[in-house]
């Protein structure tokens, strides 16, 4: 299994939304992993975004995609909607290592 991080491209692969369906099977550079209650500047438009309390973190993607409210060059999206297309892989456990 591969690791997201910032930086990293990673494609799309599933959404929630309509909008974010049209994003579904672009490729995009990871940004960052926002969490709720966590403030942050998206670097395509300049807004401060902070998370609401209780919110699943999502990642700030930018590429050739759209934001829920139609804003082109970023989106905002569920980590398991996303596949890693380079990168290491992570760090895993063996079967050995489990069983002792």
């Amino acid at each position: 299994m591969y690791q997201l991080k910032p930086g990293a491209l990673a494609l799309i692969v599933g959404a929630k939304t309509a909008v974010g369906r049209k994003n579904i099977g672009k490729s995009v550079e990871l940004f960052g992993l926002c969490r709720a209650g966590e403030r942050f500047i998206n670097p395509v438009n300049g807004v401060v975004t902070e998370l609401p309390p209780g919110a699943r973190p999502l990642w700030l993607v930018t590429g050739d995609v759209v934001a829920f409210d139609g804003q082109p060059g970023f989106a905002f999206v569920r980590p398991e909607f996303l596949m890693p297309l380079d990168g290491e892989p992570a760090p895993s456990q063996s079967l050995a290592d489990a069983l002792n």
